[in-house]
């Protein structure tokens, strides 16, 4: 098969359009160690509608509805690997049809993505905040410590069975509109960036009266920095990069 590797702040992802592989083969694809290392595997399929499909299957073969970063991923590769020429793209998710809109400055790349409006479910406690902006995220303030937060995420995912995508705000700064970010998701464990997760954060401090609408907030997550705006009509809109690492081939599965 052939595949390529790309990553938007540090959250890497595997694409390839071999219609012979599926999620089960994620896990042996995306492993570090003896595969070719990502947090995910992203499927190229027709599309009905849209430019293209996109699954997602996190690394553990679990697929997800939704991956905003490798959404800006899954567009640069559009652009460069399948000769798509339009700077607006309509992409097919799990979560429903996305817009993305790609802006190119040399090797530089920038992609916006429509991430819509998010869903607060019931309050989950004080600081805490479950949000569905087409996957299900838990938002939790605090703790400002990062070993301490860690310990929180991985008690948090054990509870709820890996069902929920966390992310752990480590400090905010409401005078420069940014924040520090810890997400660990499901199917993958911690990771560098998470787009949707980023939108539940800032979906999540609007409801609190933090994040005010047309404000652009800057998260800032292990890999990067990737920036947030909510419109008048309460839709999020993502940017950030998408980074080429390289093309290759490996054996595909044996079916």
């Amino acid at each position: 098969m052939r595949f390529h590797k790309y990553h938007a702040a540090g959250n890497d992802f595997i694409v390839t359009d071999e219609p012979t592989v599926g999620p089960a083969d994620a896990p042996r694809l995306c492993d570090r160690r003896t595969g070719i290392g990502a947090d995910g595997l992203l499927l190229h399929r027709a599309a009905e509608r849209g430019d293209a499909r996109m699954i997602v299957v996190n690394a553990d073969g679990s697929v997800a509805e939704m991956c905003g970063n490798g959404l800006r991923c899954f567009c640069r590769y559009l652009i460069e690997q399948q000769g798509v020429t339009k700077k607006r793209l309509s992409v097919e998710t799990g979560a429903g049809p996305i817009e993305c809109l790609v802006n190119r400055d040399g090797d530089r790349w920038a992609v916006t993505v429509d991430l819509g409006a998010a869903t607060l479910k019931e309050p989950a406690g004080t600081d805490i905040w479950r949000v569905d902006i087409g996957n299900p995220h838990l938002v939790v303030r605090g703790p400002t410590d990062e070993a301490r937060a860690r310990e929180e995420a991985v008690r948090i995912q054990r509870e709820h069975r890996g069902g929920v995508n966390v992310e752990m705000v480590l400090s905010l700064d409401r005078e420069h509109r940014t924040a520090e970010i810890l997400v660990n998701e499901r199917g993958a464990g911690f990771t560098r960036a998470c787009g949707t997760g980023g939108g539940a954060v800032v979906a999540a401090l609007s409801h609190a009266g933090i994040v005010s609408i047309g404000e652009e907030w800057s998260l800032r997550f292990p890999g990067g920095v990737i920036r947030y705006r909510i419109t008048p009509e309460r839709r999020i809109l993502m940017t950030g990069d998408a980074q080429f690492v390289f093309s290759g081939a490996t054996d595909a599965p044996a079916r």
